[in-house]
């Protein structure tokens, strides 16, 4: 064959290729991995959290657990305060600031359709207590993977102890 030959048939082939529709041609968007979607909201998250204002004489502590899905513009939508620290205050200002969470899109592959999301955030005053939190938060998603109702293992969960400026 001649190089005319071959780039003849390269165009030939680049040409079939063009006269199909793009519309006709199916697009692959990939979703992230679990690792990357956990990375990227709980960076997203911890962000919020941290403008999140304490008044220097109030001392919240606690784990507030928020859930919500994902909105068509990456936000969360659908929000609730699953488990309350015992601080309506601290509640408040914690689901406000999973509220403006923006980077929940794309999914990850496992999550299937209309996943629930449950952000576990822990406030804490001092050392000791964040590491008794911990251990808490800890204990609690053990009980919860456990269970027996598949809809509480689909959850996604996202644990965060961030340290909010005062």
């Amino acid at each position: 064959m001649t190089k005319f030959t071959v780039a003849l048939f390269a165009t030939a082939a680049a040409a079939t290729m063009l006269a199909v529709p793009l519309s006709s041609q199916e697009i692959v968007v990939s979703a992230r991995s679990d690792q990357a979607f956990v990375e990227e909201v709980s960076r997203d998250l911890n962000a919020k959290l941290s403008r999140m204002r304490i008044d220097h004489r109030w001392t919240p502590s606690g784990i507030v657990k928020v859930r919500f899905q994902a909105g068509p513009d990456g936000r969360p939508v659908e929000m609730e305060t699953y488990e309350s620290s015992g601080s309506k205050r601290l509640d408040r200002r914690v689901q406000n600031a999973v509220g403006r969470i923006d980077s929940l899109l794309p999914l990850p592959a496992s999550a299937g359709p209309d996943p629930i999301i449950q952000a576990n955030v822990i406030v804490a005053s001092g050392r000791r207590t964040r590491e008794s939190l911990e251990r808490e938060l800890a204990e609690s998603e053990a009980r919860r993977l456990a269970s027996n109702d598949p809809e509480e293992r689909a959850v996604l969960a996202l644990n965060m102890a961030p340290s909010p400026s005062s």
